[in-house]
């Protein structure tokens, strides 16, 4: 029943995630005229019999650990409604123990923008590295689906440029050319996750997430921020809300040792 539900929400957060492409789509961009001025194989994954360990409170056994790799779709589906950007983002996780995993995410991003007042260009890649949680309580250690929560530090470099911007003067009724050099920024946030990682086929996860970014630092320059900062999102703002919507494989590559504590005996 649990593994139904999760299905359900896991399909329906890509309706939402699309939902919320066209929201963000709806916010004209700042002019920078502006601002310059499953079932699971239970054969392939079989427990140990022998408990590796005994205590008075738990037996200790062995499960397979690994990489669980995938790609964020949701970045392709803003494509579709920002076509000025272009977001490339791929999520890694590993088990440590029995509820931690270690995650890490990668990502490369290109906009390009072109209007009456102005042109811009950029580029950049991110990282963001941290812990997630897992609060599902399971009755197979082997069992890899999750309803986590976790934490992330993101770190940007960005490099953007306005090869050419018209500053209106309407006392005038005059238009002021310029140009703004290539500038590199660097920028430094935190992370909050919560979301879903569901085995729908043998190894094969769907997973969305929900993030709040938070802003640490940015280097951009106050009068000539960049549109978008890879990984984090708007240049100008210093808290970021985003959904991701995550297909990914698991590879088992090595052994976990899980603690399962001992069922009381039921008294009469």
């Amino acid at each position: 029943m649990i593994r139904t539900f999760l299905y359900i929400l896991s399909t329906s957060l890509l309706l939402a995630i699309i939902t919320q492409a066209q929201v963000k789509d709806s916010i004209r961009i700042k002019p920078l005229a502006d601002s310059i001025a499953h079932k699971r194989d239970t054969t392939a994954h079989k427990l140990v019999t022998k408990p590796l360990s005994k205590s008075k409170d738990s037996l200790v056994y062995t499960t397979s650990g690994g990489l669980r790799i995938g790609l964020d779709v949701s970045r392709f589906a803003l494509m579709a409604f920002q076509p000025y950007r272009t977001d490339i983002t791929v999520q890694a996780d590993a088990q440590i123990n029995k509820r931690l995993y270690g995650a890490i995410e990668i990502g490369y991003n290109k906009t390009s923008h072109s209007d009456t007042s102005y042109t811009y260009k950029g580029n950049g890649e991110y990282v963001t590295i941290g812990v997630d949680y897992d609060f599902l309580n399971k009755k197979d250690p082997q069992e890899k689906n999750m309803v986590y929560a976790g934490i992330r530090y993101g770190f940007a470099h960005n490099t953007y440029e306005a090869p050419a911007y018209n500053l209106h003067n309407d006392y005038w009724s005059s238009n002021i050319p310029g140009s703004y050099p290539k500038t590199s920024m660097t920028a430094h946030w935190i992370e909050l996750v919560f979301g879903l990682r569901v085995e729908v086929l043998k190894n094969f996860f769907l997973g969305w997430g929900i993030r709040e970014k938070i802003m640490v630092s940015n280097s951009a320059s106050s009068g000539f921020e960049p549109i978008v900062i890879p990984g984090f999102g708007s240049g100008g703002k210093r808290s970021q809300f985003d959904l991701t919507y995550t297909a990914s494989y698991y590879i088992p590559l090595y052994k976990v040792k899980i603690h399962v504590p001992r069922e009381k005996p039921k008294k009469e």
